[in-house]
């Protein structure tokens, strides 16, 4: 399980290093207005994008097998529920990677052939998939830690799991930019600000992981 743990971090860092890379190269694209799934499609490095979004899969689900794992959500329900929602979450993000984004606008998938507006629903639907399994997961899993948490360190963990859930939310779906005085389009600023609260949250949890990892190590080496 320590494989799996290592695994976890590994992908968590690389997911983020490969998404900044993939932003990098010259173009016309305005990350601040452009979504990911964009920058996926058409960016010079769209490569990297895309597999930051399976890195990213990835880690999910390793998340999932960590967190049932060493107990960190207890043995009820709940603790089975997690695994359920992460591998939904990761089924998600796969079918966002593995089916591009074939129209920025609704105007342009009108004048799309079936093909393309084929392709563009599957990548609508995996966002969906992807986007609300992460966020009910991370709102289970933090109460589920703050629940069954072994100290104050957990506790506060499983808080700042339950706050980075509805935070990801709103920051996805509410019009924040504009209050804050950002003018123009501002959603591809909105989505990696959200998306920036479920790396955090998945963070959260290898830290976790972590911690339980290192105490059973002590209490072996204890007997």
């Amino acid at each position: 399980m320590r494989i799996a743990l290592l695994a976890g971090w590994a992908t968590l860092i690389a997911a983020m290093a490969a998404m900044i890379a993939g932003h990098l190269g010259s173009h016309d694209l305005d990350w601040r207005a452009h979504q990911i799934s964009t920058y996926a499609a058409i960016a010079p490095l769209d490569d990297l994008v895309t597999a930051s979004m399976l890195l990213s899969a990835a880690t999910l689900l390793l998340a999932g097998i960590l967190a049932s794992r060493y107990a960190i959500l207890g043995g009820g329900v709940g603790g089975h529920l997690v695994p359920l929602l992460a591998g939904a979450a990761a089924a998600g993000l796969i079918m966002l990677a593995q089916y591009e984004e074939t129209a920025r606008t609704l105007t342009a998938l009108q004048q799309s052939g079936f093909g393309s507006i084929r392709q563009q629903s599957f990548h609508d639907a995996g966002l969906q998939i992807f986007f609300y399994s992460s966020v009910l997961l991370v709102m289970v899993m933090g109460t589920l830690a703050m629940v069954f948490g072994t100290g104050a360190a957990d506790r506060l963990m499983g808080l700042l799991l339950l706050c980075l859930g509805p935070a990801s939310f709103l920051l996805m779906t509410t019009g924040w930019t504009r209050a804050i005085g950002l003018s123009g389009t501002t959603v591809g600023l909105q989505q990696r600000a959200s998306l920036s609260c479920l790396w955090l949250a998945m963070l959260c949890v290898l830290v976790i992981a972590t911690r339980r990892s290192s105490q059973r190590v002590q209490d072996v080496q204890g007997l």
